[in-house]
């Protein structure tokens, strides 16, 4: 008998757990059955296998498991903005294999989640044609009776899966802006006890955007009078009149279908006391004590700033009163708008917000507040906050709980809080100084302004300006209590960034996870995971998060994931973030445009990228330095070396300018060329001058780059092995070998085993480098990593190790440029390195007796780099190759 068939009896499966909480999503296709009538069987059979290939490959795309299959698929999702990126993504090429097809194929889709039933069939059911998976609960039905209820071409969504995906918006990436959302409203299914809230989520031209219909298994659930059929079939015209009547008379008011984390636009103030200065004052209140929810998000003020304009208005001009909150917040996707007004009424100063639906411009609620005089009016500001937080959905105890009083948490003199209010509206405008003054203004009204401090703390940091920064962070602590919540986990956040790695990583993630609308903390903990742990790939899912409708800096995100995409030697993603930038808000001009270019070795597109960036100064003289080291690399990746290094003196001359740490930098950047170029005695004394003023830096209790100081010190030790100096290179080493911050910091700790494998090379310990390289190598190493664990395998004589090193060198050129550790200090040696690495597959080869392949690659090497520009000890190494009378064929090409 065979062993697959089951007994008489099934016995019950041991592999059904617990109830699990996950996503379903039920894909319906849309008349299979008269496709088939008009392909005929073998025709609509291989177009259906042609779908079905499809949808599973967007199913392992998307982390999702096929359940079963009839006309469509039944697929189970651990998340559902997984479930949701499916059908986008379904849906999108469901229309482009019509357009291939001449076929007209449309598919309903319906997502939910809830907990379900998870189990294996026994192996003998299996054979008879059971499904080896089988899915119960619930959640079941009801994806199915929202893929039912669902237009052709539709993605209907139950309200609490929206919920959910809604707060991971960010993670559909590059068409999280395409991405639209809509609440159709409240529908009851028939046998599902509860009404449902059902969104649609699409995109226009593919989706329908358009309510579902009726149908007699799911209907909308409206009042009464709303109901087609229900009143007026049996009334007469008279009885018409009357109940139309009574409906006008006692119809309710209406209601705006606000979930939580859904956004809202706050209007200019309808100033009705004559007194100007309330103006910005009571709007910056409220804004204030609103911010603090985290179920209500509003739209910053720069995006609206930013929507005005796009509107063909000038932002300066225009209030935000009824008619243009309206439509910004129409425009911007916010479910409500809320115009703030204060009046002297009876002697008493009466504090309102009007919620307005966008789309109606109708008021749906009125919230008032009055007291006696102006200290009254930041207690009528907490009172309207908790009463509009309230009407929108939020818990009262919850409002109440997490938000102390405005006057508390802010300050209690209008002055300074007017101060403070009109910083940020110049810090909006890009009035930087002014926005300075201001906050300096407010600060000198009430010196125990926690928030003018941070505020202002914030501003200096992005000026470059860290240590009035920092002074200013240290105050606003001192004064952690008149913080409101947010801006005590954002303070963490800032004071952390001049910590260790971990701490700041773990600052920014804990403000990210607390108020996912602050996009900044995303793109911060991205940046920093990047430069200090140079991972790539998880900070490019982090970033992600920060590309949002709503973020007035995306423009900014899209620029750092254009890098970290070079990084991952992916360039065609990457040139479409800084595009994206570029269109945006005017950047991605910069040096990564340049980079980008350039790691493919499109040099007239570099070079135009780079003019461009030199055209359009930032204005802040320790960015605009920057530039010298993109000009640096690309002179070098083109063989120009006397180019090369007279624009490394050019930089190390203008970084004196800016201050000792960007001086120190370019010092190091420079001998790191010279290292390649012009090694030798006078190298080795300027490398014992620059290790030492790293090791001075690190001394210094006052100094705040104490791991760019390690690294220094380290850099300069491999330098100095590298140029064959191994006493200087142990007297740089011996200092800080055993320095505690060295496993702080990935890069420090790469860049010290790095010099240590390069010391005993020099030991003729070729092992020991080896297994020192080694174990640094997890993907998120220093690039120069590969380069001393290449040499060091060519000294243990590994020769195909080692040239397969050399070929990743060769192949990673993206990763030279875009590597951030230590202020780039290496970028310049790194894409050296990057050419140098064809050389070195050449004398790879003649070790290894390979003649043709010496030819090829020293053929490939010249091409790159003329041998007349060559510095005389890359011309020697060329040379050498050039003995073999195979390899002089390489010269006469």
């Amino acid at each position: 008998m065979n062993a697959l068939v089951s007994s008489a009896e099934p016995q019950p499966s041991t592999r059904q757990g617990a109830p699990l909480l996950r996503t379903l999503a039920l894909c319906d296709l849309v008349d299979s059955t008269s496709l088939v009538e008009r392909l005929g069987d073998q025709r609509a059979a291989a177009l259906l296998r042609r779908h079905d290939r499809m949808a599973r490959d967007l199913m392992l795309r998307h982390q999702g498991q096929e359940i079963d299959k009839t006309d469509g698929f039944l697929i189970l999702f651990e998340r559902p903005i997984h479930a949701i990126a499916f059908a986008l993504a379904y849906q999108r090429e469901l229309v482009r294999l019509s357009g291939e097809e001449k076929e007209t194929l449309r598919a309903r889709v319906g997502v939910h989640v809830g907990d379900v039933l998870v189990w294996q069939n026994d192996p003998g059911d299996v054979v008879h044609g059971a499904k080896p998976l089988e899915v119960e609960g619930l959640v079941k039905p009801v994806t199915a009776r929202l893929a039912s209820l669902a237009l052709p071409g539709q993605i209907l969504v139950s309200g609490v899966a929206a919920s959910l995906a809604q707060r991971a918006h960010g993670e559909l990436g590059v068409n999280a802006d395409r991405t639209r959302w809509i609440n159709h409203g409240r529908y009851r299914f028939k046998g599902v006890p509860e009404p449902l809230v059902v969104y649609e989520v699409g995109e226009a031209g593919i989706a329908p955007l358009r309510l579902p219909p009726y149908s007699g298994k799911a209907w909308r659930e409206v009042p009464w009078w709303r109901r087609p059929g229900t009143m007026f079939i049996e009334a007469g015209i008279a009885a018409a009149a009357i109940v139309l009547g009574v409906w006008l008379l006692l119809r309710p008011p209406a209601a705006i279908a606000f979930a939580e984390r859904d956004w809202i636009v706050l209007g200019d103030l309808q100033n009705l006391t004559g007194q100007a200065s309330l103006d910005d004052t009571l709007r910056t209140a409220l804004r204030l004590s609103v911010e603090q929810s985290r179920y209500v998000n509003i739209v910053p003020d720069l995006q609206v700033r930013d929507t005005v304009r796009r509107m063909r208005r000038d932002p300066a001009q225009t209030r935000i009163d009824r008619a243009i909150g309206a439509e910004i917040a129409v425009r911007e996707g916010a479910r409500a708008f809320v115009l703030p007004s204060v009046a002297e009424i009876g002697g008493k100063l009466r504090v309102t917000a009007e919620i307005i639906d966008p789309r109606s411009q109708a008021t749906v609620y009125t919230d008032s507040a009055e007291g006696q005089g102006l200290n009254s009016l930041l207690v009528s500001v907490d009172q309207i906050n908790r009463q509009l937080r309230g009407r929108l959905g939020e818990s009262l105890a919850l409002v109440g709980s997490a938000t102390p009083p405005l006057a508390k948490v802010t300050t209690d003199n209008l002055d300074a809080l007017r101060a403070y209010s009109l910083a940020r509206k110049a810090a909006t405008e890009n009035k930087g100084d002014t926005a300075l003054d201001l906050y300096g203004q407010a600060i000198s009204l009430d010196p125990e302004f926690a928030l003018a401090y941070l505020s202002r703390a914030a501003l200096r940091l992005g000026s470059d300006d860290r240590a009035a920064g920092r002074a200013d962070i240290a105050q606003a602590q001192r004064l952690r209590e008149r913080l409101p919540v947010r801006e005590q986990l954002y303070m963490d956040a800032l004071a952390a960034s001049f910590g260790k790695p971990a701490e700041m990583q773990k600052k920014w993630a804990l403000l990210g996870e607390m108020y996912p609308d602050h996009y900044a903390a995303f793109a911060n903990l991205a940046f920093f995971m990047y430069v200090y742990d140079g991972r790539a790939e998880e900070a490019i899912r982090v970033a992600g998060k920060a590309v949002a409708p709503h973020y007035p800096r995306s423009g900014n995100t899209h620029y750092l994931l254009g890098a970290l995409y070079l990084a991952v030697e992916k360039p065609q993603q990457a040139l479409t973030h800084l595009q994206r930038a570029k269109e945006m808000n005017g950047q991605g001009i910069g040096w990564y445009l340049v980079d980008a270019a350039a790691s493919q070795r499109r040099f007239g597109d570099a070079d135009a990228a780079m003019a461009e960036s030199e055209a359009r100064p930032s204005g802040i003289p320790s960015n605009d330095v920057l530039l010298h080291r993109v000009r640096i690399a690309l002179a070098v990746d083109q063989g120009r070396w006397r180019d090369a290094l007279r624009r490394a003196d050019e930089a190390e001359a203008a970084a004196k300018a800016i201050g000792p740490l960007p001086a120190r930098t370019y010092r190091g950047a420079k001998l790191a060329l010279q290292a390649v170029a012009t090694p030798g005695e006078e190298l080795s004394r300027q490398l014992d001058a620059y290790g030492r003023s790293e090791l001075a830096a690190l001394r210094d209790p006052g100094g705040d780059d104490r791991e760019q100081a390690l690294f220094g010190a380290f850099f300069a030790a491999y330098l100095a092995a590298r140029n064959g100096d191994a006493a200087l290179a142990r007297a740089l080493l011996s200092p800080v070998a055993a320095d505690e911050d060295v496993r702080n910091y990935r890069y420090v700790a790469d860049m010290a085993a790095l010099a240590q494998a390069q010391l005993a090379l020099r030991d003729d310990a070729a092992a020991k480098a080896v297994e020192l390289l080694t174990a640094r190598v997890d993907g998120s190493e220093l690039y120069l990593v590969h380069v001393g664990l290449r040499d060091a395998q060519i000294a243990a004589g590994a020769f195909d190790a080692a040239a397969a090193q050399a070929q990743w060198l060769a192949q990673h050129r993206g990763r030279a440029y875009a590597e951030q550790s230590a202020e780039q200090i290496a970028k310049a040696l790194n894409v050296a390195e990057s050419t140098l690495a064809v050389l070195s597959e050449a004398e790879i080869a003649q070790r290894q007796g390979k003649v043709d392949v010496v030819a090829l690659k020293l053929t490939a090497f010249l091409r790159l780099w003329p041998e007349a520009e060559l510095p005389a000890p890359l011309q020697r190494r060329v040379e050498a190759l050039l003995k073999d009378d195979s390899a002089h064929l390489t010269r006469k090409s």
